[in-house]
């Protein structure tokens, strides 16, 4: 039976996946709570491992160490980075990368991969599942940084540089400790904001309704494995 690390990094972006667990209990770890259920008859560990790509990586690490899963699921908000992708559209994750590491440092370093490929069957699936939900969803780059993205200028020098869907804080670490590991992952984001000057007032507004849309295909995707 297959086994699935789920991850948010705020607990906005996981409390929907909590509440479709039929029954769970919590482990401690460096100080976070790991959920461990299930859903539909499959053993899912859940997390909120905090914001940025250090926690991202830590969380991560221990969750591949203490519960020797088969896959993992980044869930949870990002800032559009392209005119296509909308406030609540669904980006579902071709390849991640830093967009605040040079790529020299990336390519020439271990683990010596400018992108993190997501796995292709988890891609697929998710795919279809939206296809299926009739959903509006992207497939495509991601990019992650520390800096949370509130300016056109800025959006538009990463879409140019990266020909990115989306920006966020903790997808890249995520994938890059899965890469090492050789545990297949999936990133799935919903759109917030757009990573513009209105970028404040739109999180306020679309927080919620963009981490429940992407945790609810989350679920559906548990489903369909």
């Amino acid at each position: 039976m297959k086994k699935i690390g789920i991850i948010g990094a705020m607990e906005v972006e996981i409390e929907d996946i909590l509440n479709e667990l039929d029954s769970y209990y919590i482990r401690k770890h460096a100080g976070l709570n790991y959920y461990v259920g299930n859903i539909n008859g499959i053993e899912v560990i859940v997390l909120s491992c905090g914001i940025g790509k250090v926690n991202a990586a830590i969380y991560t690490q221990i969750l591949i160490d203490q519960y020797s899963i088969d896959l993992i699921i980044n869930t949870g908000i990002a800032g559009a980075l392209t005119e296509e992708v909308n406030h609540l559209s669904l980006v579902i994750s071709k390849q991640l990368t830093y967009y605040d590491v040079k790529k020299l440092q990336m390519i020439n370093c271990f683990p010596n991969q400018e992108f993190f490929k997501a796995d292709k069957n988890l891609i697929d699936l998710a795919t279809r599942v939206s296809r299926d939900n009739k959903l509006e969803y992207h497939v495509g780059t991601i990019v992650t940084g520390e800096s949370f993205i509130s300016d056109t200028k800025t959006k538009k020098e990463l879409n140019q540089k990266f020909n990115a869907l989306c920006v966020e804080m903790e997808g890249a670490a995520i994938a890059h400790v899965a890469f090492v590991n050789n545990i297949p992952f999936v990133v799935i984001r919903c759109i917030s904001d757009l990573a513009n000057e209105a970028t404040n007032d739109d999180y306020k507004k679309f927080e919620k309704s963009a981490a429940s849309k992407a945790a609810n295909l989350v679920r559906d995707l548990i489903y369909q494995l």
